[in-house]
């Protein structure tokens, strides 16, 4: 099973950490964990190319662990546009779960204000 955690400061999503694999099929025929990963992937890239924004990455692709923090120093806008993007891809991580419960979870957590 992936498990799919979302970081959240003052009521704006910060970050995520995924970790497992989904189980659903083969490795490479897993059309699950490839939703997810596209997803999580893309919502990296989001984040560097059209937030701007400095990001703590880590990636242990055997784990299947991903861990995307922002960095301590985002100004307002950059922010909500980092807000935007995750919340989307917490909306597509939705759509996936309703059809693949068995074999993804996505929580939240609420992290103090000297944390990212």
């Amino acid at each position: 099973m992936t498990l799919v955690r979302f970081f959240r400061k003052t009521g704006r999503f910060v970050g995520f950490e995924a970790k497992g694999h989904t189980g659903y099929a083969p490795s490479g025929q897993d059309i699950v964990c490839a939703g997810i990963s596209t997803l999580l992937q893309t919502a990296v890239l989001g984040l560097k190319e059209l937030a701007d924004v400095d990001l703590q990455v880590k990636q242990e692709p055997k784990s299947g662990l991903l861990i995307c923090r922002l960095g301590e120093t985002v100004d307002e806008e950059k922010l909500a546009k980092a807000d935007l993007i995750l919340n989307l891809t917490f909306l597509g991580l939705q759509q996936i779960v309703a059809d693949y419960r068995k074999y993804v979870q996505i929580s939240f957590e609420e992290v103090q204000e000297n944390e990212v």
